[in-house]
């Protein structure tokens, strides 16, 4: 699972931190850690239960050495840990707008533990770091591209997504207005930590005291380019990021 190859350096670093009992009593209602298992709970952003949510242990010493749960109706899970060095993972898949998005949950806690047991519980978030990769967000990404003749400098493109229906967990999206240097656009070639959402998607470019709309063209079908684009996110496009999208920059 890639999810997880991607994490070995963090595993390797959760040996060293295992603890043989997790005394944290758990954010969302558990009271602490019960021998021999795994528990906890997974809610949305509003703090409601997910369902159906799959639950994954991973074993920091031997090589894709899992075990599998999920969590029932209101939300909780308990799942049976075998002796060794464990640390637990989450995720939620969600059909949208045709296409199936497998999301990773937010833990509140990262370090691992034993058979003596543990609390660890989820959230699922839209934005944010994720904790077990320094460059890895819960957002989706959008790969950035000059079109054909396209020169200009990238302090001067404003670009505007505005999403279209709620986001991919049902709640509210907000128009997120990007320039480069911002928090979501400090590489010059992608966007990082979008919402994941249907975008509709306009660039100006703002020089000499002058504003001039640009062109977009979805650079995964490379259909030409438009004044206003439809984005959608792709879950696993080839050659490139989980939850990506891609897009030329141009006149």
């Amino acid at each position: 699972m890639k999810t997880i190859i991607n994490r070995t350096i963090w595993v390797g670093m959760a040996i060293v931190i295992l603890t043989s009992c997790d005394k944290a009593g758990g954010a969302q209602g558990e009271t602490g850690p019960k021998k021999g298992y795994v528990t906890g709970k997974v809610v949305d952003g509003k703090g409601n239960p997910i369902g159906g949510a799959e639950i994954l242990l991973d074993n920091t010493v031997l090589y894709a050495s899992y075990i599998h749960g999920s969590t029932k109706e209101d939300g909780t899970y308990k799942v049976k840990v075998e002796p060794g060095s464990w640390l637990t993972f989450a995720y939620v898949d969600r059909t949208y707008n045709g296409r199936k998005y497998r999301m990773e949950l937010f833990p509140d806690g990262t370090d691992a533990y034993n058979e003596a047991g543990a609390v660890r519980n989820f959230t699922w978030k839209l934005e944010g770091r994720v904790p077990w990769e320094a460059e890895s967000n819960y957002g989706g990404s959008v790969m950035l591209r000059a079109g054909d003749g396209f020169y200009e400098d990238e302090k001067d493109i404003e670009l505007v997504l505005t999403p279209v229906g709620p986001l991919i967990d049902g709640s509210e999206g907000r128009i997120l207005t990007i320039r480069y240097g911002e928090d979501k656009w400090l590489n010059r070639y992608e966007l990082q930590d979008i919402p994941i959402v249907r975008y509709t998607v306009t660039a100006m470019l703002k020089k000499g005291g002058a504003n001039r709309p640009l062109k977009i063209e979805n650079w995964d079908k490379q259909d030409g380019p438009v004044s206003e684009l439809q984005l959608d996110f792709l879950p696993d496009p080839p050659n490139r990021g989980h939850n990506s999208a891609s897009i030329a920059i141009g006149y």
